[in-house]
């Protein structure tokens, strides 16, 4: 089985409710791919859904370093962190996702 075929079945078992046979999973696609930033993303998921805050943020962060026009990371860390009351840094990290999503918007070159 190659990353991507991991990756989807990491997806098959998150929409199964297998969550822990999904991070398996994602974890594998990792493994064989460790460029896989679609893995990272559902992995910082995963943790999330866990309560592993920070694997959830180390996760983030490395998806963000291998997919750096991607807003739905930065989202994905401003939502925790106004969660937290970190407002200051949540607006940072919606920035950047609002810049991004402007950059990669239809229509609009990449």
């Amino acid at each position: 089985m190659d990353a991507d075929e991991c990756y989807r079945e990491g997806i098959r078992l998150t929409d199964r409710g297998d969550l822990g046979g999904a991070f398996v999973a994602f974890e594998k696609a990792v493994a064989l791919n460790p460029n896989h930033a679609r893995a990272c993303k559902q992995l910082a998921k995963l943790s999330l859904a866990a309560n592993e805050r920070r694997a959830f943020t180390n996760w983030c962060h490395e998806a963000m370093r291998l997919d750096e026009s991607d807003p739905e990371p930065h989202v994905m860390m401003a939502e925790v962190l106004a969660a937290a009351r970190r407002f200051e840094e949540a607006a940072d990290e919606q920035r950047i996702a609002d810049a991004l999503s402007r950059a990669t918007a239809p229509g609009r070159p990449a």
